[in-house]
Parts: structure tokens; C-alpha cells; sequence
């Protein structure tokens, strides 16, 4: 599990470190403060050796690669003569890892002008641009640091192409849930639960928000099935959204045993009265599969759930954190508040968003 991230120059931050992180981390903030770049660095930092990564982050924001522009917009204001750095330190087992992003240039490639984004880089700093340069470290003994290389750039007829890293493979599971990628994996996640036997586990926890559902089932055509008692099955994918959701959330919990899962908008398609459902099913399938849990959210509904749900945790101050970003003169700084404090908050009637 992450205890410290280090953020620098990626998107709106150009300098955030993060140094008391626990098992379920719930960041909070008023729109554009940074929470969902928080979350997209995490996942790079846990996904160095995927190329395809930072390409993927920008597309769930619909954002496509289709010109060397298409790039910047990973850089802090845009400025791609900072390099992206993010670092991570992992307890148990003891790693620490380093990230750095670069462009990756091209003097044989002419590319236009520029001058309509109405941008102040001159034309040859975008001439250049075909992709990004990806350097990592994975550091598991001071004295001993392994160091890698990926590529990702537009190719011909503009298709993506990538060299991923040598003699590297990937041990930390993680999953990034946004309300776009949410479903589309549910079939592969419950297969992997029907293999290993623990569909119950996961029926429980749905009967909780859905109590007409008996049993659950794979179709044929990847389709998951529920019985709710009519005359015919019904495919959940037709169910409501909340449903679906926390399908999703907690499949993707099972999946990612001993590793991390992100969600961003962890409220999103579910009503405030199901949200401590949520969070109690979250909390039980990451205690159980250990977990690390990152969530943000816009809803105080879904903080309050959050807290109630992690009363029933043992030694929950050093369990739980909640962050509030906030955006000042685009600095981002952050105010952590442990169990004990944003319970108090919360009776209070604090504003910790």
C-alpha cells in the first residue's frame, strides 16, 4: 500500500505531496482543485510500464491523441520543458518508485503551426512532438535501484505505437473507475468471481440495495444475469444505475486482491440513501482483500456514509484519511483529517468539503 506520493508538474499541480496515506484515502474539493489528477497520477505511478496509460487518462476525460498538441495537456500549464516526476513509497512490501514523463521529439517531423490555440510556445517547440518518453525507477533496497524505459507515440496513419519496457513485470494490481469505465468489464470481473467461487459474497452485498434479487448469472453472450423472481432473468445492464455501479465497485475490489483501486466520483448514479450501503460493502470487500481504497466525491452524503461506515473498522484513525484540496492561486494544498477529527466535524456540522 501507498504511504507517501509525490506529485510534480501534471496537469493543474505543479507540486503536491501527499505524506499520510492509509488504507481508505477519500479526497474531497470544489470543482477543478485537482481531485481527479490526483487520482490519475496515482495510477500511473502504479502503472509505470504501461505506455498506453497516460493516453488512456486523457481519453476518459475525451480527450484523444490526434496531433502533437495532443500531448501537452498533460504538462502542468502546459509547459513541456517540465518534465512530469511522480514518486511513491510502498510499505510491505518496502519499494519505492519514481516516474518521469517527457516528450518524446522528432526533427524529421514537420508538423503546423499552432498560432489558432492561441498559445505563446513557438512553432518548433510543437514541430517536435511525436509522443512521450516514460523513465522509471523501482527501488526495493537503498543500494539497489532497476531502471526502465517506455515509448508511445503517433505513428503512421496516426495510429498509436509503443516499446514497452524490457525484463519488467508489473506486481501491484490497481484499477481505475471512472462513471465511464465502470461497466464495461463487469462480465470478465464476475467470471473471475464464479471461478473462484465467491459470486455469494457479491450477491449479499447486492440484495442489500436490491433485496428481489435470488441469484446471479453469466450468459453466454458476457452477459450478467440477475433473478429478481419474474418469469425470465433480467440482465442487470438493464437494472438501475446504482446497481450496476456498485457491481462494478465491488467486482473491481475483488479483482485487484493486494493491490489499488481508484474511483473518482465513487457517489455517481447511486441515491444518498445508498450510499452508507456503499461504503460499508467497500470497506468490507477491502478489509477482506487488502485493498487500498482511493475515492473522491462531491457529495457530503457520501462523506457522511464514508465516516459511518468506518466506525465498525478497528484502529480507524490509522485506517482512514480524508483530504480536502484546496486551489489557491493555483497552489494546491491539502488539510488531512483523521477518523476522530471528521467525525467531529461531521456532528458538528463542519464544511469539510
Amino acid at each position: 500500500m501507498f504511504k507517501k506520493i509525490k506529485i510534480e508538474q501534471f496537469r493543474g499541480i505543479s507540486n503536491l505531496e501527499l505524506n499520510d496515506l492509509r488504507q481508505f484515502n477519500l479526497f474531497v474539493g470544489k470543482n477543478n482543485c485537482g481531485k481527479t489528477s490526483l487520482l490519475e497520477s496515482i495510477i500511473l505511478i502504479s502503472t509505470p510500464s504501461n505506455p498506453f496509460y497516460p493516453v488512456m487518462i486523457n481519453n476518459m476525460r475525451g480527450h484523444y491523441i490526434t496531433q502533437p498538441y495532443s500531448w501537452t495537456v498533460l504538462f502542468n500549464k502546459l509547459d513541456i520543458e517540465s518534465p512530469i516526476r511522480l514518486t511513491g513509497e510502498i510499505l510491505k512490501p518496502k519499494e519505492i518508485r519514481t516516474l518521469t514523463i517527457n516528450i518524446l521529439p522528432d526533427k524529421n517531423v514537420a508538423q503546423p503551426t499552432y498560432e489558432h490555440f492561441g498559445l505563446s510556445q513557438s512553432r518548433t517547440e510543437f514541430d517536435k512532438i511525436i509522443g512521450l518518453s516514460i523513465e522509471f525507477s523501482i527501488s526495493k533496497h537503498p543500494r539497489k535501484i532497476n531502471m526502465y524505459e517506455s515509448k508511445i507515440w503517433l505513428g503512421r496513419e496516426n495510429k498509436l505505437e509503443s516499446s514497452p519496457p524490457e525484463n519488467y513485470i508489473e506486481t501491484l494490481k490497481s484499477i481505475f473507475l471512472t462513471p465511464v469505465t465502470l461497466r464495461p468489464n463487469i462480465p470478465r470481473w464476475f467470471n473471475q468471481v464464479l471461478i473462484k467461487k465467491q459470486d455469494e459474497k457479491i450477491l449479499k452485498i447486492l440484495q442489500t440495495v436490491e433485496p428481489r434479487l435470488v441469484n446471479l448469472f453469466l450468459g453466454s453472450e458476457n452477459i450478467v444475469y440477475g433473478d429478481m423472481g419474474f418469469t425470465k432473468l433480467l440482465p442487470l445492464n438493464t437494472a438501475g444505475e446504482g446497481l450496476n455501479n456498485l457491481l462494478a465497485i465491488i467486482l473491481a475490489i475483488y479483482e485487484t486482491s493486494g493491490g489499488v483501486v481508484l474511483i473518482d466520483e465513487i457517489e455517481n448514479g447511486l441515491h444518498y440513501s445508498t450510499q452508507a450501503i456503499l461504503w460499508a460493502a467497500v470497506i468490507e470487500a477491502a478489509t477482506a482483500f487488502n485493498v487500498q481504497v482511493f475515492a473522491s466525491t462531491h457529495s457530503y452524503e457520501t462523506v457522511k456514509a464514508f465516516s459511518a461506515a468506518c466506525e465498525k473498522l478497528d484502529d480507524k484513525d490509522d485506517k482512514v484519511r480524508l483530504f480536502r484540496l484546496e486551489n489557491e492561486k493555483d497552489k494546491i494544498r491539502l488539510i488531512d483529517f483523521n477518523h476522530e477529527m471528521l467525525s467531529t466535524a461531521i456532528m458538528k456540522d463542519w464544511e469539510v468539503r
